[in-house]
């Protein structure tokens, strides 16, 4: 046997071996049904704070990594549907955040609305409140 066959025969069995290796690391990869659990229900959280409306681009940045992640679900790569689930998880965090933070400010502006109408009635009739009030007449 000459050192070429020899050669070839050791690339080919290390080859054979690495794939064999890879495909059992990706076949005893289980199923990643916690990460899963959580990515939907952070996309559900999100889509209950209004993050549809207030964070449209995050929320569909997660929605799409949603349906990748039920694609790569169906064809059993668990790896990259572990991944994504993740991926998932901070998108929505993110989006709801947002979400939320947009919604307070909106609800400040609208006190401080409220607060410079306030004023302004005050302004309007200052001695309206040092009038004492009149006796009612039995």
């Amino acid at each position: 046997m000459s050192i070429k066959q020899t050669t070839r025969r050791v690339v080919f069995w290390s080859s054979l071996l690495s794939a064999a290796v890879f495909l059992s690391a990706c076949s005893s990869m289980p199923v990643p049904s916690e990460q899963v659990s959580l990515a939907r229900n952070a996309l559900n959280r999100a889509v209950s704070a209004g993050a549809t409306q207030y964070a449209p681009v995050q929320m569909k940045t997660a929605q799409d990594k949603s349906a990748l992640m039920d694609q790569a679900l169906g064809e059993k790569n668990f790896v990259q549907a572990k991944e994504l689930a993740e991926q998932i998880q901070a998108d929505s965090a993110l989006a709801e955040r947002m979400a939320r933070t947009a919604k307070l400010q909106n609800e400040l502006k609208a006190a401080q609305n409220g607060i410079q109408v306030l004023k302004q009635e005050m302004l309007q009739a200052p001695d309206a409140g040092l009038k004492p009030a009149t006796p009612i007449a039995n």
